[in-house]
């Protein structure tokens, strides 16, 4: 059913199916993705002559949509000008310094992982704890914390992220700062990065919030958004976070910008300072996106909790305005479009959870069959490599709750 069409012949509202060469080679992180703008048909035309369009899944509204939202002709003007100084910018993303290949397997990684995080969560609780009380504390109390953290993300880069989805976390502030930590520490191993900056990077998205214990707790747990007042007030915990580390001996340059800055956005439109591009640091740059995922796939009181997926798009579709696209892509890659531990329904109708990655084709992980076509739990437990299977055979309808179906994915991890 799919269709070559000429990359310039694409039009807004069709969906790529697939590239004229393998997707490892372009900068796409969805395999598989609908055309939003004209800028990512000029994006394409840089890598293929042609791409296969499935005309099953078109959607008009995106079409619709932009038709909708174009602006007058000098704005436009205005607006190609813009964006010709962010394509002329030149953002330092860092080149890959060391090439991480897992040393152990998920099985064998799994209960070490399972024990520092239990170990971590109860440091990261009395760190938080001891900050709320105006209590003396140190870096060193959360580097304990942080470090096997990225060891182990280090040793094997699912294990540890799959308990971290699959636990039953509350996801109050310590635990939302650990979640920081490892999704740092992901894409600092996906970038190359060397151990000693991933801890460093991990540490500071650690510390992102800190300035929050500050804050009146019914602005944290408001449901519904804040007045222009409140927001400003909870603005005001970066000022908090950085007064606060400028008590706690051990916090290095690298860590205080990262928290400083992690708010900022590449178009300017974030706080303190109001930085753009280049300007941002990089590992604040790194931070606010791992910030921004976690808030998404995070209970909210003031928004739906997304899945893993829709977060990911959700930062696509933010790409390049509010951060840097070569950042999320990354990011993409290193998470996984399904993570391990998701749960999904395939388009069979059968629910699954995912239990492994195939790193070349990110919508085709390898998933474990849990309940059948009709929602019944299954007599025996089968896993499917979607990668030997065609697309019109089986593929990921989308992805469930955590727990729908009454299914607790952790049992099958722990």
């Amino acid at each position: 059913m799919l269709r070559e069409v000429e990359v310039a012949k694409l039009s807004i509202g069709m969906f790529v199916a697939e590239l004229d060469r393998p997707w490892l080679e372009t900068p796409f992180p969805l395999q598989g993705f609908y055309v939003r703008s004209g800028e990512q048909i000029r994006q394409l035309a840089r890598f293929c002559q042609s791409v296969m369009v499935d005309p099953r899944r078109y959607d008009g509204r995106l079409a619709h949509a932009v038709r909708q939202a174009l602006p007058p002709a000098a704005e436009t003007r205005q607006a190609e000008r813009r964006a010709t100084r962010r394509s002329e910018a030149r953002l330092d993303v860092p080149v890959r310094q060391t090439r991480y290949e897992d040393t152990a397997e998920v099985e064998e990684e799994l209960p070490a992982a399972k024990r520092i995080i239990d170990a971590s969560a109860d440091s990261f609780r009395a760190f938080w704890d001891a900050l709320s009380a105006r209590r003396k504390v140190t870096i060193g109390n959360l580097r304990s914390a942080v470090d096997p953290l990225v060891d182990s993300i280090l040793r094997n880069k699912d294990a540890l992220v799959t308990l971290m989805r699959v636990q039953h976390l509350d996801r109050n502030t310590h635990e939302h700062c650990m979640a920081l930590a490892v999704w740092g520490s992901l894409l600092g191993r996906q970038l190359g990065l060397p151990p000693e900056e991933i801890k460093t990077l991990a540490l500071g998205c650690s510390l992102l919030d800190i300035g929050k214990v500050r804050l009146p707790k019914r602005m944290l747990y408001k449901r519904g958004p804040l007045t222009p007042d409140e927001y400003a007030i909870v603005k005001s915990h970066v000022d908090y976070s950085l007064g606060m580390l400028g008590e706690v001996h051990g916090a290095d340059e690298a860590v205080i910008s990262t928290v400083r800055w992690h708010h900022e956005r590449m178009d300017g439109s974030g706080y303190p300072d109001g930085l753009r591009g280049a300007a941002i640091p990089m590992f604040a740059r790194i931070a606010g996106i791992v910030d921004s995922y976690d808030a998404m796939i995070s209970p909210r009181s003031y928004a739906p909790t997304c899945s893993s997926y829709e977060a990911l798009v959700e930062l696509q579709d933010l790409c390049p305005e509010r951060f840097q696209s070569e950042l999320v892509d990354q990011f993409a890659q290193a998470i996984g479009l399904f993570p391990n531990g998701a749960l999904v329904e395939l388009s069979s109708g059968e629910v699954a959870v995912v239990c492994g990655q195939n790193p070349g084709r990110r919508l085709r992980p390898k998933v474990m069959v849990i309940l059948d076509s009709q929602k019944r739990k299954r007599s025996d437990l089968v896993i499917v490599d979607l990668t030997r299977l065609d697309e019109q055979q089986l593929r990921i309808a989308r992805e469930l709750a955590r727990n729908e179906y009454g299914i607790d994915a952790a049992e099958y991890f722990l």
